[in-house]
C-alpha cells in the first residue's frame, strides 16, 4: 500500500517533454515554450506531461478562422483540379500527341503555359531571403502566418531561418563533421595566381558552352575576393570551387599549371587528381554552409556545375542530380521568375540554372533507359538569348526566340545554350521513336524535319559576315557534331532494315545519309583536334566528341562491309585510318580512346580482309564467265551435248553465302578460322541503346565480337 500511495503522490514535470528529452533547460513560459521555439519547434512538439491545461487548448475565433480559410484553399484546389481534367479529357488525341513543329522561320516556339494554369498566377508563393542571403521558397499553401498572426505558433514561423544545431542530422550525406571556418576554406585554394589563370580557362572555354552564370556579377564579386576572402560566402566559395574543377580539364598537356598544382607522373592523372579535389573543397563548402537546409542562387550553381565536371568526366551523378533539383525547387526556380519582385539579372540566372539542370537531367533520364521528362517539366520560360552586358544595360529585348532576338544576325552568349537545349529535347523524342515504335508519338520523318530546321538555325546564326570568335566556332562544330549523332539514332532502324536485305528507296536514302552524317562527324572531330586555335578543347575531342566520332566510325564500318563501289570503300577505309590516327593522339588523355584504338584497328583490318575476298570472289566470277563464253563460241557443239547440270561454271558453297542465306545485300564470304572476320554478336552492339551516351558502349564484349564466324548485319 505503501508503494501505491508513493506512486500515486508521484510529482508530475514541469518542463515541456521535448526539453526533458534533450536534457536542456526549459523555460516553462508558454506552449511552444521559447525554448523550442528556438530550437524550430511547433506547439505540436512542446507537450507538457503535467500541465493537462496546456494539452488541451479551446478552441477560438482565430482557430475557427484558420479551418474555414483552409477548407476555402481546399475547395480551390479541387476547382483547379477539376478544370486541369476537363481541359485534359476535351483535348484531341492528335494534339496531344503532336510535337512542337517548327515554325516558318525555322524555329520552335516554346510550350506555352496550360489554360488551366492560369487562375494560378496570383496564387504564387513567395520568396524569403534571410540576412545571410539564402533564399527559400515558400509555396502559398505553407503562408500561415496572416492566419496564426497572433497564434504562439507565429514566433515559432518567423524563426524557422534560425541557426540550426550542429549536431543536425539533415547534413546527411553533405556532413559538415563540426563547424568548417573561412580560413580552413580558403587554405584548400591553390595559389592566387593560379586561381586567376583557372578562373580565365573557364570564362573563355567553358563558360560559352554551359552559360549558366551571369559573367559580370562573377568578375565583380571575384575581385571583392580578390581583396577581402573573408567577405564572400562559403556557397560563393563552393561556386569558385566548382569552376577551376572545370577549368582544370581544358589544360594543355604541357601547361606547368598541371605540374605545379598535381603530382601525378601522366596528364590524364594530374587533370583527374585536381578536378577531384576542387569538386569535394566544393561540397565541404556547401556543407560547411548547411546546403541541405538553406540554399542560395551560388549553391545551386554550384551543385549544377559539380553535377556538369562530373558528367565530363564519365562519373556517375545521378544522385546529386535529383538532390539539386530539390534544391532548385526550395528556392522556386520551378516558377518562372516574372512571377515575383526580381531584377533581370536574378531572373536570368534563375532561368539558366533551371535550364542547365533541365539539360543535365535530359541526357541522365536518356542514359539510363527513361521517357518520362515529366518530373523536369515546369512552367519556367527559357533564358532570353542576349550576351550578359545587355542585361546590365538594360538593352536587351525579353525574347527567347533565337530568330526574333535583338542579336539575331549573331550568336550571343546564351546561343549555344539554347540550341543545344532545343537538341536534347529532341533527343528524347528519337528515344521515344526507336524503342517505343511502331507506338510512337513521333514519326522519323517529323524527326528528321526538327533536326534539319535546328541546322538551319546554327548555320544562320553561326555565318555572320566578321570571322567569329574560337569559343563560337567550336560551338558551332560541337552542335553540329551533336546533330550527326543524332541522325545516326533516328536512322538506325532503316539502316538495319536496308543491311538485312530490305532494299527499298527509303532504306537506300537512310544509308547514304548514315553514311554522310558519319564522314561529316568524323570531319568535326580532326577540325576540332587537329586546328591549333581548338587546343583549349582537348575536354570535348577526349570525352564526348570521341563517343560521336566513335559512334560515326562504327557506322562507317557497317558500310565499309557493305560498300556501293569500290570508290566508296577506299574513302571510307581512308578516313577510318585517320580517325584511328586521332583516337590514339588521345589515348594517353582519354580513357575512352584507349578503348576505342584497338576496337577501329580491328574494324578496320576485318573489313579489308573481306572486302578484298569479296574483289577475289567477284573477279574468278567474272573470268569464270569469260572463259566459259570464249568455249561456247570455240566449241558450241561440245556445250550443247552436255547435261543441264554441267554446262555453267558454279562456284562451291562452302566458299561464298548467297544474298538468300545472309540476308545481306552483299554477298558474305565465309573464310577460314585463320583469317579475321566480324563475329556474329558485332551487329547486336549496334543497338541504339549501346549508343545513347559514352556510358553505354559495350566495352567488355564490342572488341571480343570480331572472331571467325563472319558478319551477320540481320541480328543489328
Amino acid at each position: 500500500m505503501a508503494s501505491s500511495s508513493r506512486s500515486t503522490g508521484k510529482r508530475l514535470p514541469i518542463s515541456c517533454q521535448a526539453c526533458r528529452t534533450r536534457k536542456i533547460r526549459c523555460s516553462r513560459d508558454g506552449r511552444p515554450c521559447q525554448t523550442c521555439i528556438r530550437r524550430g519547434l511547433g506547439a505540436e512538439d512542446c507537450v507538457y506531461l503535467g500541465q493537462p491545461r496546456l494539452l488541451t487548448e479551446q478552441s477560438s475565433p482565430a482557430d475557427q478562422t484558420v479551418q474555414n480559410e483552409l477548407i476555402a484553399r481546399i475547395r480551390n484546389l479541387e476547382g483547379l483540379l477539376q478544370k486541369q481534367v476537363s481541359s485534359q479529357a476535351s483535348t484531341p488525341v492528335a494534339g496531344a500527341t503532336s510535337p512542337q513543329a517548327p515554325s516558318a522561320s525555322g524555329s520552335f516556339s516554346e510550350p506555352d503555359l496550360d489554360p488551366w494554369g492560369s487562375p494560378m498566377l496570383g496564387n504564387v508563393g513567395t520568396l524569403q531571403t534571410s540576412p545571410s542571403g539564402h533564399v527559400r521558397y515558400v509555396p502559398i499553401a505553407s503562408q500561415w502566418e496572416s492566419v496564426v498572426s497572433k497564434g504562439p505558433a507565429a514566433e515559432c514561423l518567423r524563426s524557422s531561418e534560425a541557426d540550426i544545431a550542429d549536431d543536425d542530422d539533415l547534413q546527411i550525406p553533405l556532413a559538415r563533421n563540426g563547424i568548417v571556418s573561412h580560413a580552413e576554406l580558403l587554405a584548400l585554394l591553390p595559389p592566387s595566381r593560379y586561381c586567376d589563370s583557372l578562373k580565365e580557362v573557364y570564362f573563355r572555354v567553358f563558360s560559352p558552352v554551359f552559360h549558366i552564370l551571369h559573367d559580370l556579377t562573377f568578375e565583380a564579386e571575384y575581385q571583392q575576393f580578390y581583396h577581402d576572402p573573408i567577405s564572400v560566402s562559403k556557397s560563393w566559395l563552393a561556386l569558385l570551387f566548382a569552376i577551376l574543377a572545370i577549368a582544370v580539364s581544358a589544360l594543355d598537356d604541357d601547361d606547368t599549371l598541371l605540374s605545379d598544382l598535381g603530382r601525378e607522373r601522366t596528364v590524364s592523372r594530374n587533370i583527374k587528381v585536381l578536378s577531384a579535389r576542387y569538386r569535394s573543397a566544393a561540397l565541404r563548402c556547401l556543407a560547411a554552409d548547411s546546403v541541405m537546409t538553406r540554399h542560395s542562387i551560388n549553391s545551386l550553381q554550384a551543385l549544377i556545375l559539380i553535377s556538369y565536371a562530373r558528367l565530363h568526366r564519365s562519373l556517375p551523378f545521378w544522385t546529386l542530380l535529383g538532390f539539386t533539383h530539390h534544391v532548385a525547387i526550395s528556392m522556386g526556380c520551378h516558377i518562372d521568375p516574372e512571377r515575383f519582385l526580381l531584377g533581370p539579372i536574378e531572373r536570368e540566372e534563375r532561368r539558366r540554372a533551371w535550364t542547365g539542370l533541365a539539360m543535365l537531367y535530359t541526357i541522365q533520364n536518356t542514359s539510363f533507359g527513361s521517357l518520362d521528362q515529366q518530373m523536369i517539366s515546369q512552367d519556367v520560360k527559357m533564358p532570353i538569348d542576349v550576351d550578359d552586358v545587355e542585361l546590365l544595360t538594360g538593352s536587351g529585348i525579353p525574347t527567347n526566340d533565337l530568330t526574333s532576338s535583338p542579336s539575331a544576325a549573331r550568336p550571343t552568349q546564351m546561343t549555344y545554350l539554347l540550341l543545344s537545349s532545343r537538341l536534347y529535347k529532341i533527343s528524347t523524342r528519337i528515344s521515344e521513336n526507336i524503342f517505343t515504335s511502331p507506338h510512337s508519338r513521333f514519326s522519323t520523318p517529323q524527326l528528321e524535319s526538327e533536326l534539319f530546321a535546328v541546322r538551319e538555325i546554327c548555320d544562320a546564326r553561326y555565318s555572320s559576315g566578321d570571322a567569329l570568335p574560337t569559343h563560337h566556332q567550336a560551338n558551332l562544330n560541337i552542335l553540329h557534331s551533336q546533330i550527326h549523332q543524332l541522325f545516326l539514332l533516328l536512322l538506325r532502324p532503316r539502316l538495319a532494315r536496308f543491311l538485312q536485305g530490305e532494299i527499298t528507296p527509303e532504306t537506300c536514302a537512310s544509308r547514304a545519309k548514315c553514311m554522310a552524317s558519319a564522314k561529316a562527324s568524323l570531319g568535326v572531330f580532326q577540325n576540332m583536334l587537329e586546328s591549333p586555335q581548338f587546343a583549349s578543347y582537348k575536354w570535348y575531342t577526349s570525352g564526348l566528341g570521341s563517343f560521336h566520332a566513335f559512334h560515326a566510325a562504327v557506322v562507317l564500318a557497317v558500310g565499309l562491309l557493305n560498300p556501293e563501289s569500290p570508290t566508296e570503300f577506299e574513302e571510307s577505309k581512308e578516313i577510318l585510318a585517320k580517325a584511328l590516327d586521332l583516337f590514339a593522339s588521345l589515348s594517353v588523355r582519354s580513357v575512352f580512346c584507349s578503348k576505342a584504338v584497338p576496337v577501329v584497328r580491328q574494324i578496320i583490318d576485318v573489313a579489308s580482309t573481306q572486302y578484298a575476298q569479296i574483289q577475289q570472289q567477284q573477279q574468278q566470277q567474272q573470268q569464270a564467265a569469260v572463259t566459259q563464253g570464249q568455249l561456247q563460241q570455240t566449241q558450241p557443239q561440245m556445250f550443247s551435248t552436255l547435261p543441264p547440270s554441267m554446262s555453267s561454271v558454279t562456284i562451291p558453297d562452302t566458299y561464298v553465302h548467297s544474298h538468300s542465306q545472309s540476308h545481306s545485300p552483299v554477298p558474305t564470304v565465309s573464310s577460314s578460322a585463320s583469317d579475321p572476320t566480324m563475329h556474329s554478336s558485332f551487329g547486336v552492339h549496334l543497338h541504339p541503346q549501346n549508343w545513347l551516351g559514352p556510358t553505354s558502349v559495350p566495352w567488355d564484349t564490342l572488341g571480343a565480337s570480331v572472331g571467325q564466324y563472319g558478319f551477320e548485319s540481320d541480328v543489328m
